[in-house]
């Protein structure tokens, strides 16, 4: 049988794969992983059943609605002024002598530009260029230990699960690569899932910060339900209806 840690890896490049090549056969995915083609076959099941990918005849293709892990230059690129105008929205949250949680992420990053000019402000974060920028500032920081992952400069691993235990924070200002009412708060990366699943719980208020495109996507972990926010800000081309919902479920929803 195939351990559950094999499985999750195969599962993740099996999505970079599809996401490369939009449409990818048993035959390639077989030869990319070498692992047997009833193996493929039952990851290719596995994933169209979580809805993050659609079969087709003698293989699978990309859904437009997932969210993989493209790393932090492809992210840069995409939907700038809004991700610029959300972390400005974001900074106006926070006051002085807080502690707060950057997560890793293109839109949480910014957030440390806007908030220079508070006074005693500590800022605890698990990504190594948020770490810089905030430093840069003057702003008190704390950086995870742990792992970093090449591609995003987050931190993760069990030494950096452990580290968060150990602390409490006023505010979350949170990243995801995507959410629905009905998934939660997901990301492509299993390991990132256990760092933002153990920065939930540290903190008094989560704050979710996501560009509309994010919004009703889906990726291949979740990591908290909708219930877990307490405010999501995002842009104006945000869905009415999901909109709607969350302030039904009393989440607080601004929109730069």
């Amino acid at each position: 049988m195939d351990s559950y840690m094999f499985i999750e890896e195969r599962l993740e490049k099996i999505l970079q794969l599809v996401q490369q090549k939009e449409k990818i056969t048993v035959k390639e995915a077989n030869e990319y992983l070498e692992v047997s083609a009833d193996t493929v076959r039952r990851d290719f099941a596995r994933l169209s059943q979580k809805g993050l990918v659609l079969r087709t005849h003698g293989g699978i293709m990309a859904r437009e609605s997932v969210s993989f892990d493209p790393g932090m230059n492809a992210k840069i690129i995409k939907h700038q002024r809004e991700k610029e105008n959300i972390a400005k929205l974001a900074a106006t949250l926070v006051q002085d002598s807080e502690i707060i949680v950057v997560d890793s992420g293109t839109t949480p990053e910014k957030i440390v530009k806007h908030v220079a000019d508070l006074k005693d402000l500590t800022v605890l974060t698990g990504a190594l260029n948020i770490a810089v920028e905030s430093t840069k500032r003057n702003i008190n920081t704390i950086i995870l230990g742990g792992i970093i992952r090449n591609s995003t400069l987050g931190i993760t691993g069990p030494d950096a699960v452990e580290m968060i235990r150990h602390y409490h924070a006023d505010k979350l200002f949170l990243g995801v690569s995507a959410l629905s009412i009905s998934k939660g708060l997901m990301t492509p990366n299993r390991m990132e899932a256990e760092i933002k699943k153990e920065l939930i719980k540290i903190a008094n208020e989560v704050i979710v910060v996501a560009d509309s495109s994010k919004i009703d996507s889906t990726a291949l972990y979740s990591f908290g339900s909708m219930a877990d926010i307490s405010v999501l800000i995002t842009d104006r081309n945000a869905d009415k209806r999901f909109v709607d919902k969350l302030e039904e479920m009393n989440i607080r929803v601004l929109i730069e």
